[in-house]
């Protein structure tokens, strides 16, 4: 496989890759690509939310992470569950204006 760069994320043969420049290590594996929310997340896909709780991601950061995400899941020919990507990107959406406005991650519900 030939690794695809979309933003600051690769997609190789281990999965998504962060290779931005923050020193950061980050690898979301591609048997958990599809990993799903619980309680209040449940019926989202829980890396595009979890991630967006990350000071060091910025919101470009989050918008090539979401095309990277899509861009794996059709490479590694992953099945699409019954999430449902508005509801994760309105939740991911409400946490970045969260976050902008200095709140706090954990304070936040749907």
């Amino acid at each position: 496989m030939i690794p695809f760069k979309i933003g600051n994320w690769e997609i190789n043969q281990q999965g998504i890759e962060w290779k931005g420049e923050t020193g950061r290590e980050l690898i979301i594996d591609k048997e958990r690509i599809t990993e799903t929310g619980f309680g209040e997340r449940e019926n989202t896909y829980d890396w595009l939310i979890h991630l967006t709780g990350k000071s060091w991601l910025t919101r470009t950061d989050i918008y090539a992470l979401n095309s990277a995400f899509i861009y794996a899941i059709s490479f590694f020919e992953l099945d699409l569950n019954s999430n449902s990507f508005v509801k994760t990107f309105m939740e991911q959406e409400k946490q970045l204006a969260f976050a902008e406005e200095g709140g706090n991650q954990d304070e936040i519900t749907m």
